[in-house]
């Protein structure tokens, strides 16, 4: 029963509060036709604080979000100086393996004279003769690149000759060395007195 008179005592109060705040705003646009109205303190500290807070905007997002993206450049720029690094450094490596090739492109021809050379191919078949005395040519120069290969056609032969050697001597040791690399060439393999070129 005390419960129940003390909610309607404090319902009473609430709208005689009510009613009072609704007389004071009629009497203040009633003096000076503009009304005012106070928030309550909590809710203006409140409001302030939260301007007080500096407000995260889109451009400060964006900002970070462009920092991010240089780091990734950044990173992505080191890890391209370091493969051109490797790069550099395997250039050395493998200029240091290869051998020095004798530069036989240089060299001219100072004149001609008589000596020997090896005549590895010689057939008169028009369809395959031409291919075959190549095709032989290329195999021994991989090999033995400091014979020099001439292929010569006197009708209706294909000539296959190597190197140009001032002395039987030499053309027999020549010989003897390429007929243990090729030894399915041996047989056809023989020294022949020729013009050669003195190379300078």
């Amino acid at each position: 029963m005390k419960h129940i008179i003390c909610l309607i005592v404090s319902l009473v109060m609430c709208f005689a509060g009510v009613a009072q705040t609704s007389s004071d705003i009629e009497r203040r646009i009633n003096q000076s036709g503009k009304v005012t109205v106070s928030a309550p303190q909590g809710l203006a500290k409140r409001n302030n604080s939260a301007l007080d807070r500096p407000v995260e905007t889109k451009k400060t997002v964006k900002k970070a979000d462009d920092d991010t993206f240089d780091d990734l450049d950044d990173e992505r720029d080191r890890l391209k100086d370091k493969e051109k690094d490797k790069d550099k450094e395997k250039e050395k490596v493998e200029t240091h393996k290869q051998p020095k090739r004798e530069r036989t492109a240089q060299q001219t021809i100072q004149g001609r004279s008589v000596g020997y050379r090896i005549q590895a191919y010689s057939d008169n078949n028009y369809r395959t003769a031409k291919a075959s005395a190549q095709a032989r040519a290329r195999a021994i120069a991989m090999k033995f690149p400091q014979y020099r290969s001439y292929i010569l056609y006197n009708a209706p032969t294909w000539r296959l000759r190597l190197g140009d050697f001032k002395s039987q001597s030499e053309a027999r040791a020549a010989l003897s060395r390429i007929r243990s690399v090729f030894p399915n060439y041996a047989r056809e393999m023989t020294i022949v007195r020729d013009h050669i070129n003195v190379w300078q």
